[in-house]
């Protein structure tokens, strides 16, 4: 069972999310397409739903798996697929992973460099470029949180051929690290960073998406369970208070027993695998997604 903050999210029964989910069939997949023509592993893949007389809004998908190498687009497939059923366009990224040049800022400018493609080829995908959100979990979760929050940061500002880009338009952000400093020193985090907090305390500040908020962000959605040993859901509590405070919608739906990759309640540990899993969470993304981006034509 989930429990939503700040607003109330409706409940729809799992016979009503499978009958949204297969409502739009006909989706077509477009794999292995280039981003950023000088790194191998910035690609992405399309998932398109039936063409529609006017733009539809999209979505852009960053995996997690802790900035390294080991987890690539592959494991958000699922979600890529169900948004694009669901009536988005939606794209599904990769991105460069350390130790191969994802270290920070890389990955994030890598993120940047995604979004910008998408707006610029908006037209013949059929997207509306002012109507574009993103989805990420974990490593994806900080990810995107950084492409609502940072892009007037110069320290991460992309320089890629599609150049600059705008903030998203709307943020999923599922057990994502939202303060960097509240992150234990596991490998994959001082890897990411280039050390530890106490020896670059200037690199984990400007990594935190919640250093970077600011009036004017756009609506954010923090989905997490309390019961997260990796990415506890502090994060998303203090981002939260973080957005209120500059007038940015936010919503909260955090999930008793929900872990980082295992959930449970009442000591019963079960799939789904994530937060964003759960149907409860899948009702509530397109719920908050219909609200702030528009539901699809």
């Amino acid at each position: 069972m989930a429990v939503a903050h700040s607003r109330t999210v409706p409940r729809i029964p799992t016979l009503v999310w499978l009958l949204v989910l297969t409502s739009c069939s006909n989706v077509v997949e477009q794999s292995d397409i280039p981003y950023d023509e000088r790194y191998s592993a910035d690609v992405l893949d399309v998932y398109m739903p039936p063409p529609a007389g006017v733009p539809r809004p999209a979505v852009l998908v960053i995996h997690g798996g802790g900035w390294t190498e080991g987890i690539y687009r592959s494991s958000l497939a699922p979600h890529a697929e169900r948004l694009a059923e669901a009536g988005y366009v939606t794209v599904n990224i990769e991105y460069r992973l350390t130790p191969h040049g994802g270290q920070f800022p890389g990955a994030v400018k890598d993120c940047f460099c995604a979004l910008a493609w998408l707006r610029a080829h908006a037209e013949s995908l059929g997207v509306d470029p002012t109507k574009i959100a993103g989805l990420g979990y974990s490593a994806g979760g900080h990810l995107v949180s950084m492409l609502g929050t940072a892009a007037a940061d110069p320290g991460v500002a992309p320089d890629c051929a599609a150049g600059p880009a705008a903030p998203l338009n709307a943020v999923v952000s599922g057990a994502g690290p939202q303060d960097m400093t509240l992150l234990l020193g596991a490998t994959a985090v001082t890897d990411f960073l280039g050390g530890t907090k106490d020896q670059v305390p200037e690199v984990y500040a400007e990594a935190s998406p919640i250093t970077h908020v600011a009036v004017g962000d756009p609506p954010f959605l923090l989905v997490g369970g309390d019961n997260d040993w990796f990415v506890s859901i502090d994060h998303a509590h203090l981002m939260k208070k973080a957005l209120d405070a500059v007038g940015t919608e936010t919503r909260l739906f955090e999930i008793p027993g929900g872990g980082h990759i295992w959930n449970g309640a009442d000591g019963q540990w079960e799939l789904p695998l994530t937060s964003i899993d759960t149907p409860e969470a899948q009702a509530a993304i397109l719920d908050f997604l219909d609200h702030t981006i528009g539901p699809p034509p």
